[in-house]
């Protein structure tokens, strides 16, 4: 899932490596039951946070000209909420090592 999500979001954003990191840890937000979203908030917690990486990619992701608005906007509100995708961030963070090897 990360590694075609952070060649999607290279497509969308060519030469912008943050745009295709956001939009790969968004495909996890919003595919992955993460373990720590589930302990900080909850199954309504990591319902909420699914559902907003979710509304990110179906409005084009990193393809939308406000991308890094909403991407901003959605932090936010993980912060107000305490919520953490700290899965996400390991299994990101995995597939750009996978990534920089295989490239």
């Amino acid at each position: 899932m990360a590694l075609p999500a952070l060649s999607r979001g290279r497509a969308l954003a060519p030469g912008d490596a943050e745009a295709a990191r956001v939009h790969a840890c968004m495909g996890l937000i919003a595919s992955v039951e993460d373990t720590n979203l589930l302990h900080r908030g909850g199954p309504e917690g990591l319902a909420f946070a699914r559902g907003q990486a979710q509304d990110f990619l179906d409005q084009g992701g990193v393809g939308a000209e406000d991308w890094r608005e909403r991407a901003t906007n959605i932090h936010r509100s993980f912060v107000t909420r305490r919520l953490s995708p700290g899965g996400c961030a390991d299994l990101l963070a995995m597939a750009l090592f996978v990534d920089g090897i295989c490239a």
